[in-house]
Order: C-alpha cells, then structure tokens, then sequence
C-alpha cells in the first residue's frame, strides 16, 4: 500500500466538501462516558494534529480539548466517533488549514484498486512550431495505473516531438484539481528535466526540513523508457485557473522554475501545502497538512499562485483568451 507514516506524499487533492460524519448514525448514550477504544483514538487523532499539523499553534488546545469532551459523551463505537473528528478538522479550518482532511477506509481501498477509468493526458499540435498538452487530475494511487498515466504523457511529448519541430509549449493545469502528483510530474520529465524540480518544506519540524523533489530520466529510477529533454530550449506556457489545486499547483510550481517558462491565466485554488499521510486504527487515513510546496529556487505560493499575466476567464463556446495569450507569448521568441 503507496500511504506512509508522517511523511508527505504524492497525493494532494482538494478535500471533499462532504463531512464523514452523515456516513453515521449516533446510537450512543449522551450522559454515559465514551468507550476505552473512543477515547484513545480521539486522543491519537488530536495528538497527531497538534505534534505535526502546520496550523496546530493557532489553536486553543484547551478549548479544543473541552469541546472534544462534550461531543464525546456516550460514543461507543468509533463510527460514532467521524463527527468528532469532522469537528476538529473544521477547527483547524478556521485556523487556516483548508488542505487537511480524513480519507475513509472504503476511499483509500478504492484509490489503490488497479482499475482506474478516469481521464489521461491529451494533446494537439497547435501550429506555429508551438505543441498543446492537457494534463488532468489523478485520483488514483495504484502504481500500475500511475505508471500508465505517466507513460501516456510521455508518449504524446514524444510523438508531438518527432512529427514536428518545436520551439513552444502549451501545458494546460486548468481544472487539475490534484491527486497523484508524482506520475504528472515523471510524464513531463522530457520537458522538465533530470534533478530537483521543487521542495516540500516543513517547518515544524524541531529542525527545520527541506526535502528536495527530484525527476529522473533513469530507467531504473522509473521503470519506465527514458526520454530524452527536449533537444532545443523550448518556451512553456502554463495555464491556471481557479480549480488548478493541489497536485495541480506542484506541476505547476515545478514547470514555473524552468528558465522560460510563464503562467498564464487566474490565481489557482490555494492548497500549497504539502500533506503527511498518518494511518488511523480503524483503516482511515488522516491527510494532514504539515508544509508547504516550493519551487526548485524554494520560493513558496501562499496563498495561491498568482498567473504572470492575469487572464480573464471566456464564456463558453467563445474563443479560449488564456490559450491565445499564451500562444502570442510563445510566438514572440521566434
């Protein structure tokens, strides 16, 4: 199973707006004291976020502690217990944690399952000696599946590569809305390069921690075939909008440190931070956010990224502006 034990990983996705605890229905007794197994995981849950989560110093333990207390009465079970977890969750929220959330057992059992329908990368040839590729959002953490998602983006890079002679790129992020960041990030390796694209920085840590993010081109590091850099500087346009979250945003970040490379389009959805994966007793899996992501240069997005050139949104059926903008950019160094 890909999930580890405080570290950050490669799953970064929007929470969900569904709370866990509407799963539950409360068959406790209000007046009697909680279950031995309620109150340890409770304090596990809240241990967690307080040794570890990047907004853990903005809360009132105190208060957080009382209000535990009082919602814990009676449960018995720990299904009973989601909606205090939900509450505490949605207390690190008003602090300023909009990144952190709980994964169910069932959702984290069906995003490592080999069987993945969801959307892959696409792309066209825009003419001009200027190349398109969308990259889509990710949800599954199943290895098979992210080495097929990676391998299609190689792929089209390759082919667009050898069809045509090429002097820009166009990679679209609008609507990424995250998930498996690492087998985007490999998929784009012909034009990232080999070695550091970016940081996650953790500074809870007792000591500060910089843990750099590298891409390979190695076979053996990949499993994959190796794909050369693109063989002549290229351009890379980069565009956001306002669902560009997450996984979405490291891509994002990674491709802005190359050295011509420009965002274009509206600021992204503000979930820079990087999450730690903490596995709970009963198969749940707390998503905690513990730092924030940096670019190779460390330079960190708070609270968003912010385009290069700021690009109005089009209604639909009209002409894509972020497209055109970034396409008029790409043009000029010819």
């Amino acid at each position: 199973m890909p999930y580890r034990i405080k570290s950050p990983i490669g799953l970064l996705v929007l929470p969900l707006l569904v709370t866990a605890s509407s799963a539950y229905a409360q068959t406790s007794t209000p007046d009697a004291k909680p279950s031995k197994q309620v109150v340890e995981y409770l304090a596990t849950f809240q241990l967690l976020i307080k040794e570890n989560a990047l907004y853990a110093d903005s809360l009132d333990w105190a208060q957080v502690s009382r209000e535990v207390t009082e919602k814990a009465r009676g449960l018995a079970t720990l299904e009973e217990a989601k909606p205090v977890l939900d509450h505490i969750l949605r207390m690190l929220k008003s602090a300023g944690d909009k990144h952190s959330f709980l994964l169910s057992k069932e959702k984290a059992t069906s995003q490592t399952s080999a069987s993945y329908a969801g959307e892959q990368a696409q792309s066209r040839y825009l003419g001009e000696e200027i190349a398109y590729l969308r990259i889509p959002a990710l949800s599954s953490m199943n290895p098979s599946a992210g080495q097929t998602f990676s391998q299609n983006i190689r792929n089209q890079i390759e082919a667009l590569e050898s069809q045509h002679t090429l002097t820009g790129w166009v990679v679209d992020l609008r609507h990424n809305t995250g998930g498996n960041m690492h087998p985007m990030i490999q998929g784009l390796q012909p034009l990232l390069g080999e070695g550091i694209y970016g940081y996650y920085i953790l500074p809870r840590r007792r000591i500060k921690k910089t843990i750099p993010l590298w891409v390979w081109s190695n076979k053996e590091k990949t499993k994959q075939r190796a794909v050369e850099k693109a063989k002549t500087p290229q351009r890379v346009a980069v565009l956001i909008d306002s669902l560009t979250g997450s996984s979405g945003e490291m891509v994002a970040i990674a491709l802005k440190g190359l050295p011509q490379a420009k965002i274009f389009g509206q600021p992204s959805a503000g979930y820079t931070t990087t999450n730690g994966t903490y596995p709970l007793s009963d198969g749940a899996y707390l998503l905690l956010a513990t730092g924030y992501m940096a670019d190779k240069n460390r330079n960190t997005y708070v609270p968003n990224i912010a385009p290069d050139v700021v690009v109005e949104y089009s209604p639909a059926g009209a002409e894509d502006k972020t497209l055109e903008a970034a396409r008029k950019w790409l043009l000029e160094a010819k």
